[in-house]
């Protein structure tokens, strides 16, 4: 198989599912918003239907079909009854290399792409979680929405949208299908439709270099409630310490409940916050995480509360991980992978992952091994090495 297919056959499956990612995105924008709009508007017609025609033979063939456009891909997703899997391949054809772009849907897309940033901007922790982006990666595409804002949106045109996507397609796309078919005639037909002349297409790899420390407060909407957002970067989703870092995330807070050494001193001891969460690889891809401690709290409580995860953090360096908060650690990860396997829906975002980051992501074996391998000592060093409370970036959302 070639390294931009993947198909895996689930046995007993009624149903197929398509990933088509192209590796490009807000990184190769030349105005904030391009990608996201670019991918939204690959389901809004195509050179033989428009956008009301593609929508209706959906709905009567009982497909489900999304678009996207990310940091670093855009495409679409398409699933449906493993019977109509052959016609699932040729519509994402059409929707893929016959997009139409109209001027008409795409200010349509436009329009409601503003509103929807309309409507974040009145969201109190969502204004202070950009604040707080654009601290951690200044002058980087990460640190703003990937929706852009009204004034890079409404400098787009169609036209725009279809050079970006026309530059997308010089390279190969990632193709992924999982469901209840036979793998060789599958990998046979796509193939035959979606093999592009050009070579995979990989994102370039972007890491930005650690920002200075910094502070900032946001004035928000909100009439009585603070947000405090802690965090710097980490690593990139190929960095052989993630495994660690994955369990290292659970003992802080990353994992069910309220669990974690963060929710459960900041909130169940002190009772600082009435949300905590913690997690040490936010948004990690091939550009750099983060670790985001985030707290929903009252403003009186803002400067204590960050005492207090700054002391809990120097605490985990200082006395490591206990021999029970790694077992169950350990123990919650593996739990969770079965209940990530089971359906068409979530293989094929495996294997469109797999392909994305040339790692076995799809393989149940490897998944279970690697966290199994990881020691307490190297969950102990990856803290040591990746946490840093004298380094935090910290955001404060006030209320009016």
């Amino acid at each position: 198989m070639t390294d931009w297919l993947r198909v895996r056959r689930i046995p007993g499956s009624g149903t197929f599912a398509l990933r088509v990612w192209f590796p490009c995105g807000a990184l190769d924008e030349h105005l904030p918003g391009l990608a996201y709009l670019t991918g939204h508007a690959l389901a809004e017609g195509t050179q033989r239907r428009d956008w009301l025609q593609v929508a209706v033979d959906l709905e009567d063939q009982g497909m489900s079909l999304s678009t996207f456009g990310s940091l670093e891909l855009f495409g679409l997703s398409l699933d449906g009854m493993v019977s109509d899997w052959q016609r699932g391949l040729d519509w994402a054809s059409e929707l893929i290399f016959e997009p139409s772009f109209t001027e008409e849907r795409v200010d349509w897309l436009r329009q409601q792409t503003v509103a929807e940033i309309d409507s974040l901007s009145d969201q109190p922790d969502v204004v202070t979680g950009w604040r707080f982006l654009r601290q951690l990666y200044p002058g980087h595409p990460a640190g703003r929405p990937i929706q852009g804002d009204r004034e890079s949106l409404n400098a787009l045109s169609a036209d725009d949208c279809r050079s970006f996507h026309r530059r997308a397609l010089e390279r190969q796309p990632l193709v992924a299908v999982a469901g209840g078919l036979t793998e060789s005639e599958v990998t046979a037909a796509l193939e035959s439709r979606f093999a592009v002349p050009g070579p995979p297409h990989r994102a370039v790899r972007s890491l930005p270099e650690a920002s200075p420390r910094t502070t900032a407060d946001v004035k928000t909407s909100a009439r009585d409630q603070a947000h405090l957002f802690l965090g710097h970067l980490t690593v990139a989703r190929d960095h052989e310490d993630l495994a660690a870092l994955e369990l290292l995330g659970v003992v802080m807070g990353a994992g069910s409940g309220l669990s974690g050494r963060i929710p459960q001193r900041i909130r169940e001891e002190e009772g600082l916050a009435y949300t905590a969460q913690t997690n040490p690889l936010s948004g990690a891809s091939k550009v750099r995480g983060r670790l985001v401690i985030y707290l929903g709290t009252a403003e009186e409580n803002l400067t204590q509360a960050e005492a207090s995860v700054r002391d809990e953090l120097q605490r985990l360096l200082r006395d490591g991980v206990s021999a029970d908060e790694f077992e169950g650690a350990k123990a919650y990860l593996l739990g969770r992978e079965p209940f990530r396997q089971e359906t068409a829906r979530q293989w094929g975002d495996l294997l469109a992952q797999a392909a994305y980051f040339e790692t076995p992501w799809d393989d149940p074996e490897w998944r279970r091994r690697r966290l199994q391998e990881v020691t307490r000592e190297e969950v102990e060093r990856a803290a040591r090495t990746h946490l840093h409370p004298d380094q935090l970036h910290v955001t404060r959302g006030l209320p009016r």
